[in-house]
């Protein structure tokens, strides 16, 4: 039924199936729904803005990522970018458990947004309550289906991902034109930073834990290299599409929302969820809720697709010896890397309950578990943009070492650019942070100091691959 093979099943997914892949993860019904809310929360009616500006921040990154896929085709993504051009196993290791982190975190936020967000949508909506240990059981349902999908190999997601991720744009798309049409308050007001709630630390914080939040996922595809049909030819494209695709969906939909609520923003972003909001009150209650109900179906699958991503990261890492040997080993029928799938599974669920339990017991039911999504967020987006700023610095030197024609635009300047930008972010959103989400200046330097301690303990049995094996010269 199993073996120990260290290889993933090649021509597995095809180039919609990526662009989906990526869709679904980046989650569409976010933008109306969750990540929308953070923006305009900490950046008031500039939210539209923040989501086309990091937007365009992520097209200078994308460079990066466009150029090394042409070369490279392995399950370790980012890290392998890096490795490739840094060949230093300290550095190019710690991205791989940056990016670890990364999966793993929004795996256990999106779970924790499923329980906040279907008790308070009941409660809000219809009148329903449900009981604490209801929401828990509800946030539980994300790792359950992620280890059956996962499990059973990249088609299953694959297709899962297709279905789910067309349905959003096509919902939430009507929705938002519906928006746009009967707003009163249609103004280009929205993208002028001035006008922003907070000033550039409310622009930059919303940037992080909206638009940041939510395009990560177009990375997602990138550990999908050793199974994606044409990889160093689809790849690269498949990334781009997805992102224009969701740059132009989210920021549209994001705008629908401000432009509707207009001078009554902060009644409507003190909603659970402005969307849904606003779609009552255009609409009524029956579309409000079929809007909610696909919103959490939504929810639930993006981590779900997300999660495939992950073990492959984990698989990569202990084919290189600093994870586990079991974690590497692939599923005889289905090709997954079924050990990683499992374990990463487990460590969902145990950072799900020990969000959850204390940050209820000392917040509250509603604001604990809004922050354990909003801690997770902003900790996980971090790491996020430092692989991106690792990555964009890392292409130049690849370029050197391969000896290709260096294009000092494309391949510094600009990812330098993306950099700046993305640090200017980093920078703004961690300033004058309180509790519960101040525990990110722990939880940050903590990873980074327990990576280097874990890489420098397997130093002996890590491997580091040359730049002709990365590449297949």
């Amino acid at each position: 039924m199993t073996a120990n093979s260290k290889k993933l099943k090649e021509n597995s997914i095809g180039f919609w199936g990526v662009v989906f892949y990526a869709v679904s993860v980046i989650f569409p019904a976010g933008a109306f729904a969750v990540t929308g809310v953070t923006a305009m929360t900490y950046g008031g009616e500039t939210a539209p803005l923040a989501f086309l500006i990091g937007g365009i921040t992520l097209f200078l990154a994308i460079i990066a990522i466009y150029v090394f896929s042409e070369h490279i085709n392995n399950a370790g993504g980012y890290y392998k970018y890096v490795e490739a051009g840094t060949q230093n196993r300290v550095f190019s290791k710690s991205v791989g458990l940056w990016n670890a982190f990364w999966v793993i975190g929004d795996m256990i936020a999106a779970s924790i947004v499923v329980g906040w967000f279907t008790w308070v949508g009941l409660s809000t909506l219809l009148g329903i309550t449900i009981p604490l240990y209801g929401v828990v059981l509800l946030s539980l349902i994300v790792p359950v289906l992620y280890l059956m999908v996962g499990y059973f190999g990249i088609k299953v997601a694959s297709g899962t991902a297709i279905t789910i991720g067309m349905l959003q744009l096509i919902i939430f798309s009507v929705l938002a034109i519906g928006f746009v049409t009967k707003a009163h308050y249609n103004s280009l007001v929205y993208f002028n930073i001035n006008n922003s709630l907070d000033g550039l630390h409310g622009f930059f914080l919303a940037m992080v834990v909206g638009a940041f939040l939510a395009y990560g996922g177009y990375g997602s595809v990138v550990s999908l290299g050793e199974e994606a049909k044409l990889s160093k030819h689809n790849l690269k494209k498949s990334i781009i599409v997805a992102l224009l695709i969701m740059v132009a969906f989210d920021t549209f939909v994001v705008y629908s929302i401000v432009a509707a609520a207009g001078p009554n923003l902060a009644t409507v972003d003190g909603s659970f969820a402005p969307g849904l909001y606003i779609a009552q009150q255009f609409y009524g209650l029956d579309i409000a809720v079929f809007a909610f109900i696909f919103v959490v179906i939504a929810q639930i699958f993006s981590p779900v697709i997300f999660g495939n991503s992950g073990a492959r990261t984990l698989f990569a890492l202990a084919r290189d010896g600093l994870m586990p040997e079991s974690f590497s080993r692939v599923h005889k029928k289905y090709g997954s890397p079924y050990v990683a799938t499992i374990w990463l599974f487990l460590i969902v669920v145990i950072g799900v309950l020990l969000t959850i339990v204390p940050m209820v017991y000392y917040y509250g039911e509603s604001n604990g578990l809004f922050d354990s999504f909003a801690l997770w967020g902003t900790a996980i987006t971090i790491f996020t943009l430092l692989y991106h700023i690792a990555t964009n610095n890392s292409l130049a030197l690849f370029i050197k070492k391969k000896k290709l024609k260096m294009k000092p635009i494309s391949y510094i300047i600009a990812p330098t650019a993306a950099s700046v930008l993305m640090a200017i972010a980093i920078y703004y959103s961690l300033l004058g942070l309180t509790m519960p989400l101040s525990v990110i200046y722990i939880l940050i330097p903590a990873w980074i100091i327990i990576g280097v301690i874990i890489i420098y303990a397997r130093r002996n049995s890590t491997n580091v691959e040359t730049i002709d094996e990365l590449t297949g010269d």
